[in-house]
């Protein structure tokens, strides 16, 4: 079993940015900030495993999915083939797949095939009700076995978006995030120790329109200490409508990470 089975979404993402594009704000909008669908041949295989359910047992899960650039192709619990429609052909491609139950039930679990190369991005739902939802993260070895799992929830918007961090053990921290707006510009990651001081920064690195990036945090911070504990502060382009999610790793072990999300930044 290689680390790098487990590391490799980041690592594909740490080369450039997705974009992604905007929906009109909806209080039934959920956004992910890392999806991923596809596979390295012979050696592993990725799923986005999204689960809806109804807040109301009288309502039938009827929502529409919004993916940039993984555009993969997604199956019910029962086997039910949802079509996923490619809309634009841009660099990140938009595609949308209207998940509608087919037998009127108010919960359904859809899931990506891991068949085609492996892509990631980021994804939306949008339901005309309230619901319950969440996507979980699942990887296999080269002939299928599954090898983990990690959910994560929706996202929070905000302009600041703090995690935890223990490096001891050799665990690596990761991060994705959407830059959902128009506005170009740089983000800004920042380490503080245990007694809120600043360790290490990176303010240079910068996020398109409409776009999601995703980094290791030791990628960012190269002068963070090896066994370092304290808190990372991801902090999104001014004015954007901004959304992170944590991956942590420690050998073969992964896990999702939420951060403590604010409006305001940390003096800095």
């Amino acid at each position: 079993m290689k680390y790098w089975r487990f590391c490799v979404v980041l690592l594909i993402l740490g080369t450039c940015a997705l974009e992604a594009g905007a929906q009109a704000p909806s209080s039934n909008l959920y956004v992910f900030p890392l999806f991923v669908d596809g596979s390295v041949p012979g050696a592993a295989l990725f799923r986005s495993v999204l689960r809806i359910t109804s807040t109301t047992t009288t309502d039938a899960v009827n929502c529409t999915l919004s993916q940039r650039n993984t555009s993969a192709s997604m199956a019910g619990a029962s086997g039910y083939q949802y079509i996923t429609s490619v809309v634009t052909g841009d660099f990140s491609p938009l595609s949308v797949t209207t998940i509608k139950q087919p037998i009127g039930l108010s919960t359904e679990i859809v899931r990506t095939s891991g068949l085609p190369p492996l892509k990631t991005g980021y994804a939306e739902l949008s339901c005309p009700a309230p619901a319950n939802t969440s996507v979980q993260y699942a990887y296999y070895d080269g002939s299928g076995n599954k090898l983990g799992e990690a959910t994560v929830e929706p996202a929070t918007k905000g302009n600041s978006f703090q995690f935890l961090i223990d490096r001891r053990d050799g665990t690596r921290l990761g991060f994705a995030l959407a830059n959902d707006s128009a506005i170009q510009g740089q983000f800004r990651v920042i380490a503080r120790d245990q007694f809120n001081q600043v360790v290490d920064f990176n303010i240079t690195d910068t996020v398109q329109p409409w776009s999601q990036i995703s980094r290791f945090v030791d990628e960012e911070l190269s002068h963070l200490p090896a066994n370092f504990v304290g808190t990372v502060e991801i902090v999104g382009v001014p004015g954007s409508q901004s959304y992170a999610v944590g991956l942590q790793f420690t050998g073969a072990v992964f896990t999702t990470v939420q951060p403590l999300v604010r409006d305001t930044p940390l003096p800095f």
